[in-house]
């Protein structure tokens, strides 16, 4: 079991730290040199402990889960500890060949009501968050982002750049921006990962966790309701881990969480921001990717940005006008995904798929050079059967993939050797 001893406060109530016991038998999951914190930008010293334990049972529980070990902690908030049986119950769907035994153990439930009918949005800079931003633009929410999520704790200039971007975006009330900090991917070891053949946080992470850490934040501000940009439509169901089923399910107190534009297309949402865009006169710049090959608001040749910057093309929008430095060959770094022997998930599948509706659908597009020879590119595009990449040679990229995975966690200076010769 994990057993949690004591909630404690540093950096003028600003840190929270958590003092917990892992016992030997799964000690290999967890990281002794990095407990589990979340930091915020105000004293939230005040709140109730069984608000306060939210951030830390929102990313251990799903661990203890997969795994099948107790948590014991004194006391939580009442919502929150019913909650987690329904969240519970719907990993177990997507995952019906793991046994779910781990539970929570509180010696007592609180029954907690937060004092306000502020709202907030879990805000990334990306196409999901800008987009539901400017559909609830009008209820002027806090706008919150957690550095340790996208981007590393340790990576700095990245984050600098983050804050910077924010401050800059005329959209944006700089008085409703708030920052929150903490080792929400850096507490376990990749062991962890390996509980789903690798790719945690998203499968299964990131929803409760970046949720659950705003509920000291919440508490303190009075933030009623949460918006979380959707991820995807319910024009596909896999396994993920940031739905309707699993955010929604997320409570405590009084709280509301609401998965904002699961009934969009990726494609819908940048015909949205075009549209918000042009009636407020007003530019927005995505920020859809955190490669560390960026200069700027993204990398512009990764397949997402590729993706969104078609997306604003077949919209009729200059991408460049929109946070990209579109590249002279993008219709060639578009096709690459097609070649002989690559191979896509179902979930990327779809993303393309979107691609290929919206380009059956529209009567004009932005033209980056030349109007005939994109046509031509255009229409060949629409013309790809996707599904013959689906699972192409899948289990033998899925074991070359968590070897290397493995081999670079066990050996992290392979890793960092490999940065310096990529880039």
């Amino acid at each position: 079991m994990i057993k949690l001893h004591n909630i404690t406060y540093t950096d003028d109530g600003k840190k929270i730290a958590y003092e917990y016991a892992v016992e030997q038998h799964i000690q290999k999951f967890f990281d002794n040199n990095q407990p589990y914190y979340v930091k915020y930008g105000v004293d939230v010293s005040q709140v109730p402990d069984s608000i306060a334990v939210i951030p830390f049972l929102s990313n251990i529980m799903p661990i203890a889960w997969f795994v099948g070990f107790d948590v014991h902690v004194p006391e939580v908030d009442k919502t929150f500890y019913e909650s987690l049986t329904s969240l519970k119950e719907e990993f177990n769907t997507y995952h019906p060949d793991k046994k779910f035994k781990g539970s929570l153990q509180a010696e007592k439930l609180i029954e907690n009501t937060i004092e306000g009918a502020e709202k907030c949005l879990l805000f990334s800079g990306g196409l999901d968050s800008f987009e539901s931003y400017t559909r609830n633009y009008e209820l002027n929410p806090y706008l919150i982002s957690i550095h340790g999520a996208d981007v590393e704790i340790t990576d700095t200039k990245r984050w600098g750049d983050f804050v910077r971007y924010n401050q800059e975006e005329k959209i944006v009330n700089n008085d409703k921006l708030f920052y929150i900090e903490s080792n929400l991917r850096d507490f376990y070891t990749y062991q962890v990962e390996l509980l789903v053949d690798i790719g945690w946080w998203g499968k299964i992470q990131h929803g409760m966790a970046l949720l659950g850490v705003i509920a000291p934040l919440g508490y303190h501000l009075g933030i009623h309701k949460i918006f979380i940009g959707s991820s995807n439509t319910e024009e596909i169901d896999f396994g993920w881990g940031s739905s309707p089923n699993i955010d929604e399910k997320m409570k405590w107190a009084n709280s509301e969480v609401v998965h904002d534009g699961y009934h969009l297309r990726r494609t819908d949402k940048i015909d949205n921001i075009v549209s918000y865009s042009q009636q407020n006169d007003i530019q927005i710049n995505l920020r859809v990717c955190y490669s560390e090959q960026r200069d700027g608001y993204n990398c512009n040749v990764c397949a997402k940005c590729q993706r969104t910057m078609f997306g604003f093309i077949l919209s009729g929008a200059n991408p460049n006008e929109y946070g990209f430095n579109v590249p002279d060959h993008l219709y060639e770094l578009i096709f690459r995904n097609f070649e002989s022997g690559s191979s896509m998930t179902e979930g990327l599948k779809y993303e393309w798929k979107c691609l290929q509706i919206k380009a059956s659908e529209m009567t004009e597009f932005f033209v980056l050079n030349n109007k005939e020879i994109e046509q031509k590119e255009i229409e060949k595009f629409m013309t790809l059967d996707l599904d013959q990449l689906i699972n192409q040679k899948s289990e033998s990229r899925k074991t070359k993939q968590k070897l290397r995975f493995i081999i670079r966690n066990k050996f992290p200076w392979l890793r960092e050797l490999y940065r310096k010769i990529r880039y």
